[in-house]
């Protein structure tokens, strides 16, 4: 059994607590889901969802404050911070333990996060495999395995994957 990561943006360059779409995970999932049933999925939306919904409240004002700091310091973080930043080390762990880390990100936006989670997999040894149009990202060619256009060559990846082409 195959499981995979979905790494790819949640903020890109928003600010305050403005998140990009994030329904591409439940394509992504659906793909996954349709060439290999048994796959274990690793969504850190979900993830994050379930570990921080009774913080949530907390997590978001604090973070949204921090547009208005002139200096962030970790050792002033309130609390809802400082959870929101230890999930962000356990999901960069967990992309690591993972067989394939799935990266999304579709145009030339940037996403820190995104790059920290498939630099763990990539130092893990794990298959990388990025979905964006975007091919001189240095971050990118240097962790990928493979760079795909959009979802239709991802699914076609995953088709030759599972049935025991070398993709």
């Amino acid at each position: 059994m195959t499981s995979y990561f979905l790494a790819g943006i949640m903020q890109g360059d928003r600010t305050g607590d403005q998140m990009a779409d994030q329904g591409y995970r439940a394509t992504l999932t659906e793909v996954i889901r349709r060439h290999e049933p048994d796959a274990v999925v690793q969504d850190p939306g979900m993830l994050m969802i379930e570990w921080l919904a009774a913080d949530e409240a907390v997590i978001r004002g604090e973070h949204r404050a921090l547009t208005d700091r002139v200096e962030v310091r970790r050792d002033e973080h309130g609390p809802g911070l400082v959870q929101l930043v230890d999930v962000f080390h356990r999901l960069v762990d967990i992309s690591a333990d993972c067989d394939v880390c799935v990266v999304w990100l579709p145009g030339q936006e940037a996403s820190m996060g995104t790059a920290c989670e498939m630099f763990a997999a990539h130092r893990a040894g794990k298959q990388v495999v990025a979905i964006s149009t975007n091919r001189q990202n240095l971050a990118l060619l240097a962790c990928a395995d493979v760079i795909l256009p959009d979802l239709a060559a991802f699914e076609l990846w995953l088709k030759n994957r599972t049935s025991g082409v070398n993709p």
